[in-house]
């Protein structure tokens, strides 16, 4: 016979989590307790255990993971249709389901909190570089920006052999990437990073559908990459999911951590994959100032002018990478952006997706104060 349970008879535990949740819910609202006691006493220890664990194992343990959550869920979901089908009338049975799925998202909720998501709360890096970062980007400075990247780009690329950069794999460059980030935190001890737990996506093809290059896994700790990109930008992907193992969520965060490391580095192959991926940020924000203008002339000007600046080994590796992310575009599943773009909107991510070029809010910052 079914058995129904009153609200209050509910066991401490379902009470003291929601205080818990609440707790957490209110420090979030408080960016510098945040980042002086959740970041370094909580996430980066939490992060470190589970990176030392997970690194143990030469391969992606957050997939299967997932993967068994997933099926967990659906077999879940088809043995609760089974076993209530026949109550779906009864509202005492709703009542105490409701306050069921309430608890368990609670737990949810404090799990994922106290794994990584209150990192979205903290106080952003500036202080720490010592940045003042603007609030918006002009068009000059967007036209500025572009051109200068062009020049680093075609300076970088006539330092890597065509040979040297056919050869690159995927451990090599992570190497490459460990490396300064152990040397950047010689001056900069808040970017130490050890141990390692960088890892190869078993299932790439993934990525094709829900729209990802790479991700960082809360549960184990690992910094999961696909192993198919193109290999000139695999450097600056894995510096921005190593950031994000530090506990820097806020993707413009991430892809500033990825900006400086790149930026600082003597690695041609690091430098390079930071420059392109800077030089697609700039100059897409030039252009779009353009559209919005309806200036469709002076947007093909601009184009073939950068086209004509850059060297053809140059374009040959954006035309490369370009194709590659084109041939991927129409297999995601509709809807998955959206559901990401709201997922960083939640998170106090007050852009969502297009938080990522942000970045050259920093980039402009730190330029700025190395070459006042």
């Amino acid at each position: 016979m079914y058995k129904r349970t009153k609200l209050g008879q509910k066991l401490p535990w379902n009470y003291l989590r929601y205080v818990l949740a609440l707790l957490i819910w209110i420090i979030g609202f408080f960016p510098s307790t945040v980042s002086h006691i959740y970041t370094p006493f909580i996430f980066r220890p939490l992060s470190t255990v589970l990176r030392s664990i997970s690194g143990i194992f030469g391969f992606s343990i957050g997939e299967w993971v997932y993967l068994g959550l997933i099926i967990l869920l659906i077999f879940s979901i088809f043995k609760w249709i089974w076993l209530h089908y026949k109550r779906w009338r009864d509202r005492a049975f709703w009542t105490q389901q409701l306050v069921r799925w309430l608890n368990q998202f609670t737990g949810l909720f404090i799990v994922f909190e106290l794994c990584w998501g209150l990192n979205y709360q903290k106080q952003n890096p500036a202080k720490d570089f010592n940045l003042q970062v603007p609030s918006n980007y002009t068009e000059k400075q967007m036209d500025s920006l572009s051109l200068s990247l062009i020049e680093e780009l075609n300076k970088t690329r006539e330092k890597i052999s065509n040979f040297e950069a056919k050869n690159l794999h995927f451990q090599s460059i992570s190497s490459k990437i460990g490396a300064e980030f152990k040397e950047i935190s010689k001056n900069r001890p808040f970017l130490h990073y050890s141990p390692a737990s960088i890892k190869i996506a078993h299932f790439p093809s993934w990525g094709d559908y829900l729209g990802y290059t790479a991700f960082y896994h809360p549960i184990t700790g690992e910094a999961i990459i696909r192993g198919d990109l193109p290999v000139l930008t695999q450097a600056f992907t894995i510096s921005h999911e190593m950031a994000h193992q530090l506990g820097y969520a806020s993707e413009e965060e991430a892809n500033f951590i990825a900006f400086v490391i790149g930026t600082e580095s003597k690695d041609p192959i690091v430098h390079y994959s930071t420059q392109l991926q800077m030089f697609t940020y700039a100059q897409y924000a030039h252009l779009q100032f353009i559209v919005k203008r309806g200036d469709f002339t002076l947007y093909k000007e601009m184009v073939e002018r950068n086209k004509k600046l850059l060297l053809p080994k140059v374009m040959e590796d954006r035309k490369f990478i370009r194709n590659f992310f084109l041939k991927k575009q129409d297999l995601q599943i509709k809807g998955t952006a959206e559901m990401y773009n709201q997922f960083l909107l939640w998170n106090k991510q007050a852009k969502g997706i297009e938080s990522y070029e942000d970045v050259l809010l920093w980039a402009l910052a730190y330029k700025t104060k190395k070459n006042p």
